[in-house]
Parts: C-alpha cells; sequence; structure tokens
C-alpha cells in the first residue's frame, strides 16, 4: 500500500496533541518542544528542542514521542533530532570550537567508515566543492582510504570534476549502490543519476531521503575518511544531514571579502549548535599570484578567513590562490592534484590535509 503521508501527518499531529510534556500545563507542541516533523515514505523525522530547565526530561519524552509515532499505521521509523536552544549556542562565539566530540543524539555511523567530514560554506560561489574534491585527493596523497559524496544535490559539480560524467553506479543483489571510484577515490552523487541539463526540482524530504539512501546504502567499503561536501548554506537540508551522522568535524570553506564572512559566522554556529567539532577554516581565491612576474595581487578586499577564525577560537587551515588551472583542470576532469601533483595548491592541500588528520588523532 502506498504511503499516505497526509494521512499520517494528521495523525501524528492529533497524537503529538495528546502526549503532555511534564512540568508544564500543556502537551510538546503547545510548549514548543516539537519544532519540524519530517516525513518520507515510511520514515519520520521530529526535531525538538528542549529549553535548558527541561533538559532532565529529554531521555522519557523523546522514548514517549518514539514509542506513540510508531504504533501509527504506514510508520516504520522515527527519528528524534535534537535542537539545541538559540541562546545557549550564542553565549559564547568559542562555544562548541572544539566541542565535547562528534555528535551523537540521534547521529548515524556508516558502517566501515572511521572518520566523516563535512566540508561547508555559507553561501554559493566560494569554490567549496572544488576545494573537497582536492582536500579528498590530498587525504588519499598522505597514504588514506577516502571516499567524496557529493551532497550538493541541486548543483552536483564532483562528475564534471572527475570526468566521471557518463559513468552510472550500479546495485547490488542485496539492493545496495556500488560507488563510482575515480583517481582512487570511491564517490557517489545524483549527478550519475541525472541525464545531462536535467533540473533538480524536489522538495526538502525527498532531498533528506536520497542522501540518506547515499549514506548509508552505499557500498563504501573501509574507509579512513568520507569527504562530505554539502550543499552551500545553512537551511533544512544541512542541518539535516549534520544531525543525522556521527560526523568527526566540519570544515569551512570562505573567500576573503567580507559579504562571503558574514555566511561563514552561519555555518560555523551550525556546527556549534549542533555539537560538531570545527576542524578548520580554509580560505579560497585568496590571492592571484602573476605566473610571469610573481607580483601578489589581492582580487577581494576583506580581513579574509584568518580573521574569522581568530574571532571563533577555530584553526585557520591555509590560503588557496586564485589560479586559472585550478577551473580548468576542473573542467576537464583532471584536478590539479593529479595533474600537477608537485604544484603550489597541492602542497597547500595535503598541509591542509596533514592538520586535519592530525587534529582527528589527537581527539
Amino acid at each position: 500500500m502506498a504511503f499516505d503521508k497526509a494521512r499520517v501527518l494528521e495523525q501524528i499531529q492529533s497524537t503529538l496533541a495528546e502526549i503532555p510534556l511534564p512540568g508544564t500545563p500543556g502537551n510538546v507542541v503547545q510548549a514548543g518542544l516539537v519544532q519540524r516533523v519530517i516525513a518520507h515514505e515510511g520514515e519520520i523525522t521530529l526535531v525538538v528542542e528542549f529549553p535548558p530547565e527541561l533538559t532532565n526530561q529529554q531521555g522519557s519524552v523523546c522514548e514517549r514521542l518514539e514509542e506513540e509515532i510508531g504504533q501509527i499505521d504506514g510508520v516504520q521509523k522515527v527519528t528524534v533530532l535534537h535542537k539545541k536552544p538559540e541562546s545557549s549556542a550564542e553565549e559564547s562565539p568559542t562555544q562548541g570550537a572544539q566541542g565535547p566530540g562528534p555528535n551523537t543524539v540521534g547521529a548515524q555511523d556508516i558502517p566501515g567508515v572511521k572518520h566523516v567530514i563535512a566540508v561547508a560554506s555559507g553561501k554559493g560561489g566560494v569554490g567549496k566543492s572544488t576545494v573537497a574534491v582536492n582536500l579528498a585527493m590530498a587525504l588519499q596523497k598522505i597514504g588514506k582510504k577516502v571516499g567524496l559524496l557529493d551532497a550538493d544535490v541541486y548543483g552536483p559539480s564532483t562528475p564534471k570534476m572527475l570526468g566521471t560524467e557518463e559513468d552510472r553506479p550500479q546495485a547490488t543483489e542485496r539492493e545496495t549502490i556500488l560507488p563510482i571510484e575515480s583517481h582512487g577515490l570511491q564517490t557517489m552523487s545524483i549527478g550519475y543519476l541525472l541525464e545531462e541539463d536535467s533540473p533538480v526540482i524536489w522538495r526538502g524530504p525527498m532531498v533528506t531521503g536520497l542522501l540518506r539512501q547515499f549514506l548509508f546504502q552505499v557500498e563504501w567499503g573501509e574507509l579512513d575518511y568520507l569527504v562530505l561536501d554539502l550543499p552551500p548554506g545553512t537551511g533544512d537540508a544541512q542541518l539535516t544531514l549534520v544531525q543525522s551522522l556521527s560526523l568527526a568535524g566540519g570544515v569551512i570553506v570562505t573567500t576573503p571579502q567580507d559579504v562571503a564572512l558574514l555566511d561563514v559566522q552561519r555555518g560555523i554556529q551550525m556546527f556549534q549548535r549542533t555539537s560538531v567539532p570545527i576542524l578548520g577554516v580554509i580560505e579560497n581565491m585568496s590571492y592571484f599570484q602573476c605566473p610571469n612576474c610573481d607580483h601578489v595581487t589581492e582580487i577581494f578586499p576583506g580581513a579574509g578567513g584568518e580573521g574569522i577564525s581568530q574571532r571563533y577560537s577555530v584553526p585557520f587551515l591555509g590560503q588557496i590562490p586564485l589560479e586559472p588551472t585550478t577551473a580548468i583542470q576542473g573542467d576537464s576532469g583532471n584536478p590539479v592534484m593529479v595533474s600537477q601533483p608537485d604544484g603550489s595548491l597541492a602542497s597547500t592541500m595535503i598541509s591542509i590535509a596533514h592538520q586535519i588528520a592530525e587534529s582527528l588523532v589527537k581527539k
């Protein structure tokens, strides 16, 4: 029988209205505890926020939410995601910079994968995907087994940058998915499933369901690192991904200008509010160095990624110059980590890879 989303959501609302919140005069909805309900097929996700004075009731209330919602006809699985109160996240700009460790509430591990690293940006156009691809390759260069998941479902670019646009993933007898291998990386992207120029018009729950399939139903094998190229921004898709996964840490990519740094703050706060350790900030397109005379030109004015790192007490991992060959090689499916392994950019990325690897060993 097909999943009747409208009926299930209506029954969920009725059920929630009958669940009291001890210590308050109302139910969990009236108290503002349940902030969002996401239904995808038979999987239900509840986003809840407990005020500080009610945190001692989290366990019992969440157990009842899972039990009551799980009894609704058509519901196969219930996941409760915890959102930190806004006030607690903003008490100190450094809170969560080191963090209590990877997020654990409602988070899942990926079998065989030791560390998942999320690469994020507060806005598009900063070269996040280019950095993610070359970071994955740099981690591989220092002897690690690495996978790369392009989670930017609305603008997948990994297949083009890796020269795998014509490849299509295969399913196994267990109905799992075999990743596409390129330059030694295990990769997955919605771009492998789309025809060229096909628009992606999906609602949030559909996106979440697809990404969960890419995370947990792909045969990633034994990996030291899975690099997760998040969609740009800090919306529901990014928040759901960050809260659903047991992340080792997050990396923020920015450009030097002040308008980009304003968005970086949102990315940092997203990781902090979900207790994800911030591994550092990478400044992309930092400057242009003339190949003929070596003159350095600052393309973008602004305080730069180093300034934002100091403000939030998170590591500054390095600066990546603006180089035409980076874009050219990326468009040709031959990233600079492969085409120019002895170049300056490759050297910078390997330095960043070492810093990330060393910080995770210490955690």
